[in-house]
């Protein structure tokens, strides 16, 4: 008889119990509506990523959701809509990114070594796809249906995140690339690599991170993030009665 598949509230509870994650497990999914009662991310904080987080600590408990629309705030960050597929990156993003800035009004982030390298990396992330008209994220728990959700968003301690590292790593033969600490801002380790948006960002691997200092003002510096594509994490879950994270009597 056929195993059945674990449900998105299964896979957070399970991933939370067995590494005592002190936040929410979070979910992400695309929609070309609005479920239920759902707050703008902008209304929490100017950063996407910022906003996702207040969720997992519970400062907040409806799902949120994002959306580009003309007139209207996305982020703090020039990028923001890009990361997101709904247009393509601002051309002055590479000086930006660099050690000089084409605009007198944006101070340059001195996050690659110059423009080239910049315009360079920008290349390599690929094509970005939106997921729907709205990108929402909520909590796993109370996810008895799967809208579709395409990756799990975890806040954790460093000893929690090394756990999950090796969960991911026991029902994985792949010894080396089967998790990544790519280059980019939060929200897009959050979200648009593990959700399989970015063309050249496989889920066949975990994004860890952030990676971006600019999550120094909000993120508690012992706390970091992971974005699981949703078939890992399902199989993450279900592999971790079997692991070494099973409590011994």
């Amino acid at each position: 008889m056929e195993k059945e598949e674990l449900s998105i509230a299964e896979i957070g509870s399970r991933l939370a119990e067995a590494v005592n994650m002190k936040t929410w497990p979070l979910c992400a999914y695309g929609s070309d509506w609005l479920p239920g009662k759902v707050i703008p991310s902008s209304s929490i904080s100017e950063c996407l990523a910022s906003a996702v987080y207040h969720l997992a600590d519970g400062r907040i408990t409806d799902p949120v959701y994002i959306r580009h629309e003309t007139g209207r705030s996305f982020c703090r960050c020039i990028g923001g809509p890009a990361w997101f597929g709904y247009c393509g990156f601002d051309p002055r993003l590479p000086g930006l990114m660099a050690t000089t800035s084409p605009d007198e009004n944006l101070a340059p982030k001195r996050l690659k070594a110059d423009e080239t390298v910049a315009r360079e990396t920008y290349d390599a992330v690929g094509d970005i796809k939106p997921m729907g008209r709205y990108v929402v994220i909520g909590r796993c728990e109370g996810m008895a249906d799967d809208p579709g959700v395409r990756c799990i968003i975890c806040f954790a301690g460093g000893e929690q995140i090394r756990d999950l590292c090796a969960l991911a790593h026991f029902g994985s033969p792949d010894a080396i690339n089967s998790i990544s600490a790519p280059w980019g801002p939060a929200c897009a380790t959050l979200i648009t690599y593990p959700a399989g948006m970015a063309e050249n960002a496989s889920v066949s691997k975990i994004y860890l991170g952030p990676t971006d200092p600019s999550a120094r003002q909000w993120l508690p510096e012992s706390c970091l993030a992971m974005g699981i594509p949703v078939k890992i994490a399902r199989r993450m879950a279900g592999d971790a009665g079997a692991s070494f994270l099973v409590k011994s009597d």
